[in-house]
């Protein structure tokens, strides 16, 4: 419902064209413009004021999502090379759960007995599954590990990934950003530009009842 609301608080916030005229290029190419590029059908349709707006918050969002990409990544590479520098861990490998195994176990010992474990959880009574089990999912050769003590493990390593979390939420922020905003170009570019015959049937209008905002739609 968050997403509701915020469309139709964009939507209402738009900045209105005093001297609109109408555009005889197909509507259909402008919509398609605007998924592309928000803000591009506006100005196909001569909405000079919103079409800049949505074209330059879309720059914005773009700007903020590489440049946080960016760092997410960066950090994220550094964790890696302090585990290669104080735990001998072997960075080549891509899967996502070795490096989380490394935020929580000094040692490939200790991850591999935790292993042993789940697989007697799991097959309590067949050895051969549990053997299978255990050297699917153990680490063993040069992918093991051993952190030269628990500061670097914590202090270093975890708090280094930690932080290229955080920035990868702000980074799915900025892809709903992205998204959110082509769907009010979308939506508008349908329903609310000037002289479009529906748009002027629809209307945004606070509720008397309770707090909120409610859709009209006037036939006529």
């Amino acid at each position: 419902m968050n997403l509701v609301w915020a469309f139709a608080l964009a939507i209402t916030s738009l900045p209105k064209e005093s001297n609109y005229e109408p555009s005889r290029i197909n509507p259909g190419i402008s919509v398609i413009s605007s998924v592309v590029i928000p803000g591009s059908g506006q100005l196909i349709n001569n909405a000079q004021k919103r079409g800049e707006a949505m074209m330059w918050l879309d720059g914005v969002l773009w700007v903020s999502y590489a440049s946080f990409s960016w760092y997410r990544n960066n950090r994220e590479q550094d964790a890696r090379l302090i585990a290669k520098k104080y735990a001998d861990a072997d960075i080549s490998i891509k899967d996502p759960g070795y490096y989380r195994a490394l935020e929580r176990y000094n040692n490939t010992e200790q991850y591999n007995e935790d292993i042993r474990r789940r697989a007697r959880e799991l097959y309590p009574d067949d050895p051969d599954a549990q053997r299978r089990y255990f050297a699917a999912h153990g680490y063993f050769g040069e992918s093991q590990w051993q952190w030269q003590s628990d500061s670097f493990r914590v202090y270093l390593y975890w708090q280094t990934r930690r932080s290229a979390r955080q920035v990868g939420m702000t980074v799915s922020f900025l892809t709903a950003g992205l998204v959110l905003n082509r769907i009010v170009s979308l939506l508008d570019c349908i329903f609310f530009l000037p002289g479009k015959g529906l748009g002027k049937k629809i209307e945004f209008l606070p509720t008397k009842a309770q707090p909120g905002i409610e859709l009209r739609y006037r036939p006529r």
